[in-house]
């Protein structure tokens, strides 16, 4: 590939990485910018997440993103221009860009993907490619092989199940559920057992503090709120059990879907695959104990990813190095003949 700048890009719904080909630069920042007045652009990335639940009134907050695909086009176009800019200078024609996306999204939305990329950014060459089989070639598995291979994604907005062979995601599943459904969770259970409303941000601190799968320790974390019987600011002690009780029935849920798209598997790939086993990524993947509690209920093996909430682009990257792997890789040409 004969381009000055060729990066992988990973556009979570939380955050977004952008990895060269080479391998030496890596951005990590959320994504996410603050406007005033919805035009003037204040903070972009962590900056503009410094803002988020602190924001007055004509400061608007906004995520791009949402349940993996491009929910605000105009937005996107703002974060990435100006991470991408900073990440490798000017953007341009030369440029070559591999995006990973979600595999069972529409053509709509993964035209969305191409547009964010060309119009403000400029870049010369798009590509995109289904994030499971990123993940699979991150975890080193012979993605183009006819052997069937499983991967789960859990991250901020979503969940993806893909089931891949022969360097295609034949069978894929995406749920609308992951970290922030377990932010929630706990925002409802503080709410309910000690009468005390927080933010997102608190909520996200004690999941990723106390929460735990199966056995963890007995901690606890001092957090602030707002008293939602006296409207006066107030402080508690919320134990890890509490945060831990409040997330199950939605790991339970994902569990339940995983199981559910292995049933589904055809016969000669299900063989694979339970020999093999299952390969869990994502950053909520994390969660203490919690890729044990998946490999119990479901009862195949598990491999936990090295540094899973960089899976993706770290797969991304050996894709873009390696000339068989970009055969699984599509452009905006290739999408129109997708059926």
């Amino acid at each position: 590939m004969l381009f000055q700048k060729v990066c992988g890009v990973d556009l979570g719904t939380d955050t977004i990485k952008i990895k060269d080909k080479n391998g030496k630069k890596f951005l990590y920042d959320k994504n996410v910018v603050a406007l005033r007045n919805d035009r003037r652009v204040l903070a972009v990335g962590s900056a503009a997440y410094e803002i988020y639940e602190k924001n007055p009134r004509d400061v608007q907050v906004v995520w791009p993103m949402a349940n993996g695909v491009v929910a605000n086009l105009t937005e996107a176009e703002i974060v990435l221009s100006h991470l991408l800019k900073g990440f490798s200078g000017m953007f341009g024609k030369d440029a070559s860009l591999c995006i990973a996306v979600p595999s069972d999204i529409t053509q709509v939305e993964k035209r969305a993907f191409f547009q964010v990329m060309s119009s403000k950014i400029g870049a010369g060459r798009i590509r995109l490619i289904d994030k499971g089989i990123a993940d699979a070639v991150s975890a080193g598995l012979p993605v183009l092989s006819s052997r069937g291979h499983m991967v789960v994604n859990i991250g901020a907005d979503t969940t993806e199940i893909s089931v891949i062979s022969s360097g295609k995601v034949i069978l894929a599943q995406t749920l609308k559920v992951g970290g922030r459904r377990f932010d929630e969770d706990i925002s409802t259970m503080v709410r309910r057992k000690f009468n005390l409303s927080i933010g997102r941000k608190t909520a996200e601190s004690l999941k990723n503090n106390l929460a735990f799968m199966i056995n963890g320790p007995r901690l606890e974390q001092k957090v602030f709120g707002i008293h939602t019987l006296s409207g006066l600011p107030k402080s508690d002690m919320i134990p890890s059990l509490a945060v831990s009780v409040a997330i199950i029935d939605t790991v339970d849920s994902i569990v339940e879907s995983i199981n559910s798209v292995f049933n589904r598997i055809p016969p000669q790939l299900m063989k694979d695959i339970e020999r093999e086993g299952l390969y869990l990524s994502g950053g909520v993947s994390m969660i203490q104990n919690l890729p044990e509690y998946i490999r119990k209920e479901i009862g195949i093996p598990l491999h936990h990813m090295q540094d899973p909430k960089n899976s993706t682009v770290r797969g991304l990257v050996e894709i873009l190095n390696n000339k068989d792997l970009r055969q699984s890789t599509y452009s905006l040409s290739d999408l129109a003949g997708m059926r």
